[in-house]
């Protein structure tokens, strides 16, 4: 069970719809503060719309998200803006400035939100990307790297103004075994070493059961479980079971 005490993210029954396309239709989920919590489902099952609904990007149709007991649903521009410059955010393909050099991109959100002089701007760049495992790339492009060296570079650039939440939709998405334990290595020694809290979105049971202190499912627009690990992997909902096992036999539908 998730005790309540210490929760940094939770969305109360909240609803969102694109024209016809109902998206939500009741989710909660919480998350504790200083672990991480995968949120796993079908494709298809909103899982990404969840991460912009915690940044504030959408706002649910009906519901609260609470960031560190806020509720930005009815937050100002002003308090929104505040409240974005607590999340980093990885997104599934790095997202890197193709145009410009590993340091520029790391660089980029310091010379956007900060005045930082330019020797502290590489002093935390150099600091960043020595944490993520990288030495000496500063001045190649993006196309000069390897898949998961561009992971480690777009992951460098969403903690280098220090974030107290980082979000990643889809990290292990598309990568072979091996760079995919990579990454889940990488996650799972990022959020250990700044004692941050972590979102991960994914729907590879492998790596959410590796690197999750806490696990959450969504499925037809509701929140099937939200749980600790242990908990979540010996529940007995059908749900969970069918998902976790990989089988076509449930009440999952196939679509």
């Amino acid at each position: 069970m998730i005790e309540d005490k210490n929760i940094i993210i939770e969305l109360k029954d909240v609803y969102k719809s694109f024209g016809k396309h109902d998206v939500h239709k009741g989710i909660n989920v919480k998350v504790p503060q200083g672990g991480i919590t995968v949120i796993l489902g079908p494709s298809g099952t909103g899982k990404s719309v969840l991460l912009k609904e915690m940044m504030g990007l959408l706002l649910p149709d009906k519901g609260e998200v609470f960031i560190e007991g806020v509720d930005i649903t009815k937050a100002s521009k002003v308090d929104l803006v505040n409240i974005r410059k607590k999340f980093g955010m990885l997104f599934q393909n790095a997202a890197l400035f193709d145009s410009m050099t590993v340091y520029e991109n790391v660089a980029f959100p310091l010379r956007e939100h900060t005045k930082f002089k330019e020797s502290k701007i590489k002093e935390l760049v150099i600091e960043k990307l020595r944490l993520v495992g990288l030495n000496n790339v500063e001045y190649k492009l993006p196309s000069e790297l390897s898949g998961g060296m561009r992971k480690r570079v777009g992951l460098a650039r969403a903690i280098v103004l220090e974030p107290k939440i980082i979000l990643y939709d889809e990290p292990t998405t598309g990568l072979d075994p091996i760079m995919r334990d990579v990454v889940d290595d990488l996650i799972y020694s990022t959020q250990k070493k700044l004692n941050i809290t972590s979102v991960v979105i994914s729907h590879d049971i492998d790596s959410a059961f590796k690197i999750a202190d806490y696990m959450a499912m969504i499925y037809d627009g509701k929140t099937v479980l939200n749980e600790t690990k242990d908990n979540f992997k010996n529940s007995d909902n059908p749900y969970v079971q069918q998902f976790i096992n990989g089988s076509k036999d449930g009440p999952i539908k196939m679509f």
